[in-house]
């Protein structure tokens, strides 16, 4: 195989794992910014069912008050039916005492109710505690996680690029130019020929095309994929596969 091709093979290895690694240390700050939003959605949600709770704890204890004060009035107007003197004063009397048995028991059905809400909100208050300790733990780990992988991925791409620029150094400027064009247009610039196809595009190679590609007294000459303009090659140890492994290319192994 010509020796350029093998660097271009090598340096659109390096090129890939440059991008995995880059697009790797971009979302690494995500991580951790998705665990935040987590955490302050937990803290959220964990306030308002405390609001809640104490909100209704007001409620029932102005309810309470309420019925006290009413059970008072009854009191009153009992003591004052005793005396009363006319038949119209005791319906009067009665009346309003009714009235206020009513009020009590219309309280006394808003307390139930309220020691109802209250059950719920004291279930939404430990489910919010229970996920602001879960959140505050993802952060952290996530924290460890972004730091780590940042730190990793920077040392591994300082790297990658010593070897991409001592790669495309030793590589002919008009092979390094085609390469970068279609590097640009199609994301990668160097495709296996595999059973009669371009492995990139996936087209049909031409039969004569094809024979030229695999046939050794051309292993100097540079082919391209005419459907799709990656630089072409094939790999001979397909001929024979002892010690060859899927997807491994020339000058990987020697």
């Amino acid at each position: 195989m010509n020796a350029d091709l093998e660097r271009l093979i090598a340096l659109q290895q390096q090129d890939i794992e440059g991008k995995r690694l880059s697009a790797e240390l971009l979302e690494a700050p995500k991580w951790v910014a998705t665990a935040e939003a987590a955490l302050k959605k937990a803290q959220a949600a964990l306030a308002a069912a405390e609001d809640a709770l104490k909100k209704e704890e007001v409620l029932r204890r102005r309810q309470e008050l309420d019925a006290e004060e009413r059970r008072g009035k009854i009191k009153r107007l009992s003591k004052q039916m005793e005396t009363a003197t006319s038949a119209a004063q005791i319906t009067a009397l009665e009346h309003e005492i009714k009235f206020a048995e009513d009020a009590i028991r219309g309280l006394e059905d808003e307390e139930i109710a309220s020691m109802e809400r209250t059950e719920q909100q004291d279930a939404a208050r430990a489910a919010g505690i229970s996920a602001v300790e879960t959140t505050t733990a993802k952060l952290a780990s996530e924290r460890e996680r972004a730091a780590t992988t940042t730190a990793l991925d920077t040392e591994a791409l300082k790297a990658v690029e010593a070897q991409r620029t001592a790669l495309r150094a030793a590589i002919a400027e008009n092979l390094l130019s085609t390469y970068d064009r279609v590097s640009k247009a199609r994301g990668t610039g160097v495709s296996e020929g595999v059973d009669h196809k371009c492995s990139a595009c996936q087209m049909m190679v031409r039969p004569q095309r094809w024979n030229d590609l695999i046939d050794r007294a051309n292993e100097e000459t540079i082919f391209t994929c005419e459907t799709c303009g990656r630089l072409l090659y094939w790999d001979p140890r397909r001929d024979a596969p002892v010690g060859w492994k899927p997807g491994q290319v020339a000058g990987s192994q020697r």
